[in-house]
């Protein structure tokens, strides 16, 4: 059986922001990441860049968790890792409506994920067609962008105007205004109905029967928190938005913490969860947990620093 002190699931950029503030913080502590992404990706890059090479002290392990029991962490290959701290950075995924048809090729999902967003949009490009199903913030802004280069763009939302949860009324007809003035179509208050073409998509038949000719879909209806993992673990997590943490990041089980997009916090204004996260807050939350995941501790009543008692006991 394996054993770190600090382990932290997760394949995305929390991850790996999670992780190096924890190295940079708790340098004698040792540290293992979980990815079920085999993919050679963005942490294996900055940390062998950093470390040289992987080490009893730093460590990534390509497999799933399976099951817990009490610290000690069960992996679908078969291995055991025995942890302190663990870290839930599992992210979110697109919200796949019921659309007939939506396995197409020319049809992609859209998450938050900045570089997915990139590498799709410029697989957009090179459309002459697109269809972008989603008034929403993302699916606005990748609308702006392809009509500035010159594509030809029409946006649908649900909804009787765009942007919805973001802007009241006066600034989503601004933003429809300006759409339609760059030379995009909006169509408010209907769905997809179906993804017409036998392989590829063609186009797209709307719930009001239209028909729209298209050779690029893109699908921004939200995305849902990776809770599985937390379901595994057993700990309290919802499925809609995510694993509930207090204000400390902590889970349930204080000595399992979740951060990014498949973390639930409490709303300051509405008193209700909520998981909706800017990418630069999701990063420094990451930081901010790595940096403090032994900070506080209860002494008899009282709250210590873990560093500055770490820093006492050596000046002994």
């Amino acid at each position: 059986m394996e054993k770190y002190q600090i382990v932290i699931a997760g394949n995305g950029e929390p991850a790996l922001i999670c992780t190096l503030s924890a190295r940079n913080t708790y340098t004698d502590k040792s540290i293992a990441i979980i990815k079920t992404d085999k993919q050679n990706s963005i942490i294996e890059e900055i940390l062998s860049s950093i470390s040289g090479r992987f080490t009893t002290r730093l460590n990534v392990f390509y497999d799933d968790i399976r099951s817990r029991d009490h610290n000690v962490l069960h992996l679908n290959g078969g291995g055991k890792i025995e942890y302190e701290k663990l870290v839930l950075a599992t992210g979110s995924r697109a919200i796949e409506p019921p659309i007939d048809g939506i396995q197409k090729d020319g049809v992609m999902l859209i998450n938050k994920d900045p570089e997915q967003i990139r590498k799709i949009k410029n697989g957009a490009l090179d459309a002459e067609s697109i269809v972008i199903y989603g008034g929403g913030y993302i699916g606005v802004e990748l609308c702006d962008e392809l009509l500035r280069a010159g594509k030809k763009v029409t946006i649908i939302e649900k909804s009787k105007r765009l942007m919805p949860s973001s802007f009241d009324a006066e600034i989503s007809n601004k933003v429809k205004e300006v759409i339609e003035n760059s030379g995009g179509r909006v169509i408010l208050d209907a769905k997809i109905k179906s993804v017409l073409g036998i392989d590829t998509v063609t186009g797209i038949k709307l719930s009001t029967n239209e028909v729209l000719d298209c050779d690029f879909l893109l699908i921004c209806c939200g995305s849902r928190p990776n809770v599985e993992m937390a379901e595994k673990l057993g700990i309290i997590f919802d499925r809609d938005r995510g694993i509930l943490v207090d204000e400390y990041f902590r889970t349930s089980d204080k000595n399992i913490y979740a951060v990014g997009d498949c973390a639930a916090k409490n709303d300051f204004f509405t008193s209700d969860l909520f998981n909706v996260l800017t990418y630069n807050s999701k990063m420094e939350e990451a930081k901010l947990l790595g940096a403090n995941l032994y900070s506080v501790i209860f002494n008899r009543g009282k709250m210590i620093n873990y560093l500055s008692e770490k820093r006492s006991l050596t000046d002994r």
